[in-house]
C-alpha cells in the first residue's frame, strides 16, 4: 500500500491534489494549518489518514491534545477514516478513545542513529495495544540498519507502515516490502512532509506499487554522482519492457564495508551492481583485481566492462599506434585506459594528484607531465578520465592545450561537456560519456539479464 502524504496548506490545494491522485491512499497532515477543522469532509473517507503532529513529532503547529482527540473521534464517526496517534502520547485513559480499527499507532525518532534496543521495546508495547496499523519513522544512516529494521518489523503483530528518513530514507522506502513492511509514505515535490520522503514522480518512475519482496535488487554503487547515472532510467525501462521483476537503484555510499555487509547478510535477492568512482579499486581488491565496474553477488563474478568500451572507442575513432595520446587522471578508469592502450607507444599521463599520477606512469612505463606544464602541448588524442567536465570546466582552456584530432571525454551530463562542445564546433571526432557508457552497458545488460533469469529459476 502506498500512501500519499499531503500537507493541509489550504482547502483549494488539498482538494486539487486529492482529486488528481484519487487512486492513492491519502494522509492529510492537518498540523500544517491552524484551521485544521476546515478540511473539506468530502475528500475524507475510509482510505484517508488524518494526522495532527505536535512539534516534537515533526509537526508544524502545536495543538491541544484533548481537542485533537475529540476532532479525531468526530471525523471517524462521520467518514470512517484512520487517525494517527504517537505512542508516546498514549496512556490507559486515552488509548480506548479511538476505535482500534481506525487507529494508527506511530513512533517517531529523529536521532541520527537508530536505537534498536529502544525500538524493540516500542514494538513490544505496540503489540500489546489495540490498533489497525503501527507506523515506524526513523532516520536510516547505514545500509546495515536495514537488516536490523527487517528483524524488528517481523516482530510486530500488526501491519507496519514504514517511513525511513534521512540519508537512506528514499532507498529504505523503495524497499519497504523487502523490510517486511505493509506500506510506506510518498510526498509531493516541493511539499514533502518528511525528510527523505519519496516524491510522487520517484514512486511512479520506480513503479513502486509493483515492487514486492520477490523483486530482485541491483543498481549502481558510487558517490553522489550516481544520482545522475544513465543506467537508472535505462535498466528500469528495460526491466519494465521485458516484465522482469527487478529494480535498478542508485546506491550512494561512504563506507563500502557497510554496503558489503548488507549485501552479504540481508537475505535478499541481488542480481548485480554497476560500480563507479571512487569504489572501482576498493571492490576489485576483494578479489585481487585492479579495478571493476560490474559485480554479480550470487556467483561472485567481477569484471570491468570499461576495458571493452575503451577498445571499441579505439576502433570507432580509428586511433593509430603512432598517435600521441594524453590521459588526464590517475584513478581506476585511467588505469583501465592504459590497459586498453598498452600496445600504443606515445602515451603521456597527467593528473592533479601528482603522487598517484607518477606511480601510475611508472607502473605502466609511461611519461608523466604536470598539468601546469601542458600549456601549448599538442596531442593527437585527449582522454579525460576525471569528473572535471561535469563541473563545466573546459579542459582545453584550463590546461592551455592545442586542439587534438580526437577525444574521449568520460563525464556525462544532460548537456554536452565543454570539451565535447569544442569538439563539435571544430569538427573533431569524439566519444562522449554517453556513448562510452552505452558501449560498456551492453555487456553489463547481458550479464544482468542472465543473472535475473538464473535467480528466478
Amino acid at each position: 500500500m502506498i500512501i500519499l502524504s499531503i500537507p493541509f496548506i489550504n482547502n483549494d490545494f488539498v482538494i486539487q491534489v486529492a482529486k488528481k491522485y484519487a487512486h492513492y491512499w491519502k494522509e492529510f497532515r492537518l498540523d500544517y494549518s491552524k484551521n485544521f477543522k476546515s478540511i473539506p469532509p468530502e475528500i475524507v473517507d475510509d482510505k484517508t489518514i488524518l494526522t495532527i503532529r505536535c512539534r516534537e513529532e515533526g509537526g508544524k503547529i502545536e495543538f491541544d491534545f484533548t481537542e485533537k482527540i475529540e476532532y479525531y473521534k468526530k471525523m471517524i464517526h462521520e467518514t470512517d477514516c484512520l487517525c494517527d496517534l504517537e505512542i508516546r502520547a498514549i496512556n490507559d485513559s486515552n488509548i480506548y478513545s479511538i476505535p482500534a480499527n481506525n487507529l494508527i499507532l506511530s513512533y517517531h525518532d529523529f536521532s541520527k542513529e537508530i536505537d534498536f534496543v529502544k525500538l524493540e521495546i516500542i514494538i513490544h508495547r505496540m503489540n500489546l495495544l489495540p490498533s489497525k496499523f503501527v507506523k515506524i519513522a526513523v532516520n536510516v544512516s547505514n545500509y546495515s540498519d536495514l537488516i536490523g529494521l527487517k528483524k524488528l518489523i517481523s516482530k510486530s503483530n500488526k501491519p507496519v507502515i514504514f517511513a525511513g528518513m534521512g540519508k537512506l530514507g528514499k532507498i529504505s522506502r523503495i524497499l519497504f516490502n523487502h523490510l517486511g513492511a505493509y506500506s510506506t509514505f510518498i510526498g509531493i515535490s516541493d511539499n514533502s512532509t518528511a525528510q527523505g520522503q519519496l516524491t510522487l514522480e520517484e514512486a511512479e518512475f520506480y513503479n513502486l506499487k509493483s515492487i514486492s519482496q520477490k523483486t530482485q535488487i541491483g543498481g549502481i554503487i558510487g558517490g553522489n554522482q550516481v544520482k545522475g547515472s544513465l543506467g537508472i532510467k535505462y535498466y528500469n525501462d528495460l526491466f519494465s519492457r521485458n516484465e522482469f521483476n527487478a529494480i535498478y537503484l542508485p546506491f550512494i555510499i561512504d563506507d563500502i564495508e557497510d554496503l558489503w555487509s548488507w549485501i552479504k547478510n540481508a537475505d535478499l535477492i541481488f542480481y548485480g551492481f554497476s560500480i563507479t568512482m571512487p569504489f572501482k579499486k576498493l571492490i576489485g581488491a576483494k578479489k585481487q583485481l585492479s579495478a571493476v565496474n560490474l559485480f554479480l553477488p550470487k556467483s561472485g563474478f567481477m569484471s570491468n566492462t570499461d576495458l571493452i568500451a575503451f577498445k571499441r572507442s579505439i576502433e570507432i575513432l580509428n586511433i593509430k599506434y603512432k598517435d600521441s595520446i594524453i590521459i588526464i587522471g590517475s584513478g581506476a578508469t585511467s588505469e583501465i585506459a592504459l590497459k586498453a592502450f598498452q600496445a600504443f607507444n606515445n602515451i603521456t599521463i597527467s593528473s592533479r594528484n601528482e603522487i598517484s599520477g607518477k606511480i601510475l606512469a611508472k607502473k605502466n612505463k609511461r611519461e608523466f607531465i604536470q598539468l601546469e606544464l601542458l600549456k601549448n602541448n599538442k596531442f593527437d588524442v585527449i582522454i579525460n578520465c576525471t569528473p572535471l567536465g561535469i563541473r563545466d570546466v573546459d579542459i582545453i582552456d584550463l590546461f592551455n592545450l592545442v586542439f587534438p584530432t580526437k577525444a574521449i571525454d568520460l563525464p556525462y551530463k544532460q548537456n554536452n561537456t565543454l570539451l565535447i562542445t569544442r569538439c563539435i564546433e571544430n569538427e573533431i571526432d569524439y566519444i562522449d560519456g554517453k556513448k562510452f557508457w552505452d558501449l560498456q552497458a551492453k555487456i553489463q545488460q547481458q550479464e544482468f539479464v542472465t543473472a535475473i533469469y538464473d535467480l528466478e529459476e
